[in-house]
């Protein structure tokens, strides 16, 4: 009796591992062909894919529940992903099990980060950097909402660094965002980072005086950005393309960077480019782009300088400026003249808060002071972002039309205005609606769609 209850119970079992195989459900599945692949081509292949997805190919089968533990590709975090309170969990977690070396990135972004006791959580994923050889990266810790402690984490110093053999020997790219790092481990990443290409600190109260000087073979990109303790910054860097200031006001940092061709500068330093503009004349001439952050609004202003630096080089020049209604922006005419090669020409205006305290970051000067004579003959491409409709605004592209015959394409965005609030005269505005054989534009909507009459007919304008 037993001996048949055996057989009837083996039967059964073949049967339903020969309904498994039929629909190609077993172990050794081939139907895709995939299985026949090596287990290296297989984490090659996982280390293409996003951290989240290779992970869930772990539940295929007992082959691949390892597998992505070996990966070699990106390693990203973003807590916007899951639950803030589950973020350090789910990375130590993942870090833990994690067995890949060298590893391509290691990004970690944590907003609106508490610290606390769990800082040493932070330390482990830095220490993670290093065990995994990475390539790149990236601790961002920014703050979003500003009514939160404003304590930062502190990157490990020297001596922690120091303890571990060879930290950091290929990293290419550091960024740090509300860390703070002392000069001395900056110096450490320049000098013992061969391969590194791209130094991004903002926000780091713990950085003060900075050196970035050669032999510096591989870096292009550097960023030094609202540290509030910054006292100076040297740049002596022959391979530097891209640079970023937004901070103090300290002295021109711009030693020696032939090779310069894109900067951004905001904050305080931004004035002196306007203000003082011969500080500025030993690189200015090989820039390509330049975007100018002119948002920190002042207490005082000296008089400007009448010969901006000559942008023999520019091609395209991006202003975010903040605004005042009844404050001219002709001197942006200014800087458009200085700019003879200029092929696009983009400005972006914020209207703050009136306060009788602080200045614009920027001189008023007339028409004839700003243009001079001057026709702009290569000029293609304007873009105006957050228009609202006000005489200014107006009176500047109709002044860019004035001087440059060979603007190809005019953008106005009224999109993400301020106000809404300034309406135009009845009679334009029924004679826009009239052309427009339309009933729903807005009074900024209508203050563009006038402005589009004031370019050739041949210009594209395009108006959101």
């Amino acid at each position: 009796m037993e001996m048949n209850k055996h057989k009837a119970n083996s039967v059964a079992q073949n049967s339903r591992k020969r309904k498994r195989k039929e629909k190609g459900i077993g172990k050794h599945n081939d139907s895709g062909g995939i299985e026949k692949l090596p287990d290296d081509m297989l984490i090659a292949i996982l280390s293409c894919m996003r951290l989240k997805d290779a992970v869930k190919t772990s539940i295929f089968s007992r082959r691949w529940r390892y597998l992505w533990r070996f990966t070699s590709g990106k390693l990203v975090f973003v807590d916007r992903e899951m639950e803030t309170e589950n973020f350090k969990s789910w990375v130590n977690h993942i870090l833990q099990l994690h067995r890949g070396r060298p590893v391509d990135s290691l990004i970690i972004r944590f907003i609106n980060l508490v610290l606390g006791p769990q800082s040493s959580d932070i330390d482990s994923w830095v220490f993670s950097a290093i065990h995994k050889d990475v390539k790149k990266f990236e601790l961002n810790l920014k703050r979003v909402e500003f009514n939160l402690p404003v304590q930062n984490y502190e990157f490990p110093n020297i001596d922690k660094l120091l303890s571990f053999k060879y930290p950091f020997v290929s990293l290419k790219s550091l960024i740090l965002v509300h860390v703070d790092i002392e000069d001395e481990v900056v110096q450490y990443f320049l000098a013992s980072c061969i391969y590194i290409e791209c130094l991004c600190i903002r926000g780091s109260s713990a950085t003060k005086n900075l050196q970035v000087v050669d032999p510096l073979p591989n870096l292009k990109k550097l960023e030094v950005s609202d540290c509030s303790n910054i006292q100076s910054i040297e740049i002596n860097a022959m391979n530097l393309v891209t640079c970023t200031y937004q901070g103090s006001k300290i002295n021109s940092p711009f030693v020696k960077t032939p090779n310069l061709r894109e900067l951004t500068l905001g904050g305080l330093f931004c004035k002196s480019f306007i203000f003082k503009p011969n500080k500025h004349s030993s690189y200015s001439a090989t820039l390509v782009k330049l975007v100018l952050n002119l948002n920190t609004r002042v207490r005082k202003r000296t008089n400007s300088s009448p010969d901006l630096p000559q942008l023999h080089s520019l091609k395209r020049l991006e202003l975010n400026a903040v605004a005042k209604i009844g404050r001219g922006l002709l001197f942006f005419i200014s800087l458009i003249k200085a700019s003879p090669n200029l092929l696009e020409f983009r400005i972006e205006l914020k209207y703050p808060t009136p306060d009788p305290l602080r200045l614009m970051p920027y001189p008023s000067v007339t028409w004839q002071q700003a243009r001079g004579g001057f026709c702009h003959k290569k000029l293609k491409v304007v873009e105006m972002i957050s228009f609202i409709g006000h005489e200014e605004e107006r009176d500047l592209l109709d002044k860019i039309a004035e001087i440059a015959p060979s603007i190809e394409k005019v953008l106005i965005d009224t999109r993400n205005t301020h106000r809404r609030d300034h309406k135009l005269p009845k009679s334009i505005l029924g004679e826009v609606r009239e052309q427009m054989k339309s009933n729903v534009w807005s009074s900024t909507e209508s203050h563009a769609m006038v402005m589009s009459c004031r370019f050739p007919l041949e210009t594209k304008v395009v108006v959101k």
